[in-house]
């Protein structure tokens, strides 16, 4: 099934980094420097060239909105099954967090050119990004993240850091380059970067891979990783067929990114949050294996 190339091709990345920290090539910390690297050149280059080319479509905007609302009613339906098991409230935050927001740019892209050539479906990818991740994860998560702690958070602190944050200032600055004809000498440059975007990062969540915290995290990893990778796609398909909407490739696009694995940024601020970083790690880990069952599931009933 064609959905295994660019499933085999993330694996591959993956366990790329994975090996050349079991080898001693590479150390564990300096998975750091390559996500730098990533959001802050490559990441914003792949965002600007797609938004520049990206078409407009008020109802792709309607199905990453549900998308949205499927990903945080998910999300609360992992803390109430969390809840059940009696799991501690630094655990139940963290699971809403990794069960709401997903990996929708480095594992969401190279699936769906597995799955379209249509270069316009890839920019949806950019753009369900920007409003179903990026932006929410951006000003919600902090206030998400406070419920675990006596810190307060500030609205005004974090939208200073989705104004200042690389990935959103590509997005802006390609939006508004759509008014001009950029020249293609500008443009190769940044193409070229934006497609180390993918494979470094993908490298770099692989360098930072382990395996050993599922041990004592493994009931709310399983639920984390049902409710991110199957309830969410499961609750979208639902709200479309309930709304009357048609099952297009864009909707199909929005689907799939709606089931991808948690996002990593999510498990970042888990762990520097000083939560369940047994839960993060292992949710990562064991969420990119999943979709080996995940993705041909949904590629069989959707396509």
């Amino acid at each position: 099934m064609f959905i295994f190339e660019p499933l085999f091709t993330i694996f591959a990345l993956l366990m790329g980094g994975y090996f050349a920290k079991r080898v001693g090539v590479l150390k564990n910390r300096q998975s750091r420097g390559f996500l730098d690297f990533a959001v802050i050149f490559a990441l914003p280059c792949l965002i600007f060239e797609r938004t520049y080319y990206l078409n407009f479509n008020f109802l792709f905007v309607i199905y990453i909105l549900i998308g949205l609302c499927s990903s945080l009613l998910a999300g609360l339906i992992s803390v109430v099954l969390g809840k059940l098991f009696g799991f501690s409230r630094a655990t139940l935050v963290s699971m809403f967090l990794l069960s709401s927001f997903g990996n929708t740019l480095f594992i969401g892209v190279p699936i769906i050119e597995g799955l379209y050539e249509d270069p316009q479906l890839i920019s949806n990818v950019i753009f369900y990004d920007a409003l179903a991740t990026t932006l929410p994860m951006a000003l919600f998560a902090p206030f998400v993240l406070s419920l675990a702690s006596q810190q307060k958070p500030s609205l005004l602190t974090n939208i200073k850091k989705v104004l200042s944050f690389p990935p959103f200032v590509a997005l802006i600055l390609g939006l508004l380059c759509k008014l001009v004809s950029l020249p293609e000498f500008i443009l190769e440059p940044i193409r070229l970067f934006g497609g180390a975007a993918t494979p470094t990062a993908l490298f770099a969540i692989g360098l930072g891979l382990g395996f050993n915290a599922i041990k004592t995290s493994y009931k709310s990893t399983f639920i984390v990783v049902s409710s991110k990778m199957l309830l969410t796609p499961f609750i979208f398909i639902a709200l479309i067929a309930l709304c009357g909407l048609e099952f297009s490739p864009s909707a199909v696009v929005a689907i799939f990114e709606s089931s991808m694995p948690t996002m990593s940024l999510a498990v970042a601020m888990v762990m520097k949050a000083k939560l369940d970083s047994n839960l993060a790690v292992s949710v990562i880990a064991f969420g990119v294996l999943f979709a080996f069952i995940s993705m041909p599931l949904l590629v069989f009933i959707l396509i």
